[in-house]
């Protein structure tokens, strides 16, 4: 990993495809998994001290380029000022502009994923502590499946990423073996839980298949604690 100076405001970091592994980052996590790469880049920011590089006059934001051998991040402060070089005092004036900023960074989101031929780009920045819909609220638990072609494949998968779940199911199904998973948003954060989801899937892939759908018309090899007893075979 390396960085350089372009101005006063901004910074480039370079980072290879030995250096995304080295954070279990896939390239792919830049276009379709927003969480994982802000907490990527707030661990960057921390890690290189960035906050410390720049005036603290703003707030740091990114855009990301990619290479042959990898990435360059493109960090920028971007100023948060009102009128006279303040940040305003007034909630709705100071409301206003996190609005405007936040805006802008979804801009660019959308302008990289259109550049990248992305056409379900969802912008998901807003202001910190925005309260959702009701509709729209995180379970508190959530369950997910994961396919795999063979046994081999899972007991690799699960052998290499170790968490603790909350239960888990095993299913065959169609000659695919297939991984039920109930993990716990609310304690870990949604994050988290996408984030161990996106390692176990490099093991095996995404499925549609629904855990209703399994326990109707799958074979059901271990019904409860399923990761536990596969670590053990």
């Amino acid at each position: 990993m390396e960085y350089e100076d372009i101005n006063e405001n901004t910074i480039k970091i370079t980072l290879s495809f030995d250096d995304l592994t080295d954070y279990d980052i896939k390239l792919s996590d830049f276009f379709g998994n927003q969480e994982v790469i802000e907490q990527f880049f707030y661990e960057l920011v921390d890690e290189l001290g960035l906050e410390n590089r720049f005036g603290n006059v703003g707030m740091l934001t990114f855009q990301i380029q990619p290479f042959p051998q990898g990435v360059h991040m493109i960090v920028h402060e971007e100023a948060m000022l009102g009128e006279g070089g303040e940040i305003p005092d007034d909630p709705e004036e100071f409301e206003e502009l996190m609005t405007g900023f936040y805006n802008k960074l979804n801009e660019i989101g959308a302008d990289m994923a259109r550049e990248r031929g992305i056409t379900d780009f969802k912008p998901g920045l807003g202001l910190p502590g925005t309260k959702k819909d009701e509709a729209e609220q995180e379970p508190d638990f959530i369950y997910y499946s994961i396919r795999y072609e063979d046994i081999m494949s899972v007991l690799t998968g699960i052998k290499n990423v170790k968490f603790a779940d909350e239960e888990s199911e095993f299913y065959r199904y169609d000659g695919n073996f297939y991984l039920v998973v109930l993990d716990n948003q609310k304690e870990k954060g949604k994050m988290h839980v996408e984030s161990t989801r996106s390692r176990m899937m490099e093991y095996g892939e995404a499925t549609k298949m629904s855990r209703e759908f399994l326990q109707e018309y799958g074979e059901c090899l271990i019904a409860t604690r399923a990761l536990d007893v596969l670590r053990k075979i």
